[in-house]
């Protein structure tokens, strides 16, 4: 975290730098949720017309119709999890900021008369009822629907709505049969995304007080050793929220179509490492009288490639 170690360690390291008098150009540290890594998935990509789901969408309903009454009797209703059979429903995730209610829900599924039959209709002995009950209380806990307030890993769009082996197993070791295990066990939609697959809200409001805490420390270290500084953070908010024209180029942090950003959603394309070369070059004429820009040495960045074939660009 942001503290005196890093403001310590970031001053003797420019002081060095810059020792002797030598001159140069720093830039401060990005938002996270300014590049597609973060803003590519959806947070509601279930679509009810791919056979894959939306055959399943009644059954879902079904069970977790079941799970939602529990949630409400519990004080808990927000929490319920409904997919639609007319628009794109959002995936589930587990949410560690939530109270957890596994043993809640437990309890109230274990002490429900109906719970039972519930349990026999998935081809299982009433003597399982308990298991289930425990199974439920563990998997559902601390589980909410996403909101579009969060974000999720560019990895996610390739785990989302596959079947989760490891819970398989689990299941299985546990005593459900196998293909009932495989139903609980997809990702999003029966089995909650894990963390990592997630970037809270409260995890996104850590993160730019961190970066907050970061880039003050480099805008007051940079102007107080004299050097050129260059706003990315700045910079990579314009290409997230419209974008930013240089020359007959306008760039965007869209995956793929926005030229900016390469396919991994984290690192800048060639065109968009040219933007960011004029930028410093615009700082050190800024800092330091020089004439990059007036000169017209700055870079065309559409010399540069992009995802791009030449032929479409």
């Amino acid at each position: 975290p942001p503290g005196v170690g890093f403001d310590q360690s970031y001053g003797a390291l420019i002081a060095t730098l810059a020792g002797g008098g030598a001159g140069g150009a720093v830039a401060n540290i990005p938002y996270v949720t300014s590049i597609p890594h973060f803003t590519t998935v959806p947070h509601n990509p279930l679509d009810p017309t791919n056979p894959d789901f939306g055959s399943q969408i009644a059954t879902l309903n079904g069970i977790f119709g079941q799970l939602n009454q529990v949630y409400a009797f519990l004080g808990a209703p927000e929490r319920a999890i409904e997919f639609s059979s007319t628009a794109a429903s959002e995936v589930v995730i587990r949410d560690e900021t939530l109270t957890d209610l596994s043993v809640q829900i437990a309890g109230v599924l274990s002490a429900s008369p109906t719970f039972p039959a519930f349990v026999q209709s998935f081809g299982l002995p009433v003597e399982a009822a308990p298991l289930v009950a425990g199974l439920l209380g563990a998997t559902y806990g601390q589980t909410r629907e996403a909101t579009e307030d969060d974000l999720f890993v560019l990895p996610s769009s390739s785990i989302i709505g596959t079947v989760n082996e490891a819970a398989v197993g689990a299941l299985v070791a546990q005593g459900l049969p196998l293909e009932l295990a495989g139903q609980f066990s997809v990702e999003g939609i029966s089995l909650p995304l894990e963390d990592k697959w997630v970037l809270l809200p409260s995890e996104q409001a850590e993160i730019r007080t961190a970066i907050d805490n970061f880039n003050a420390t480099i805008a007051s270290t940079a102007g107080s050793a004299g050097l050129a500084l260059v706003d990315a953070n700045a910079l990579l908010q314009q290409l997230a929220n419209g974008g930013v024209t240089d020359g007959d180029f306008t760039l965007t942090a869209n995956l793929v179509t926005g030229g900016g950003f390469s396919l991994d959603g984290v690192h800048p394309t060639g065109r968009g490492y040219a933007l960011i070369a004029n930028e410093f070059m615009k700082a050190i004429d800024a800092t330091y009288g020089s004439n990059f820009q007036l000169s017209g040495s700055l870079y065309d960045i559409g010399n540069s490639p992009t995802n791009f074939s030449p032929t479409l660009q």
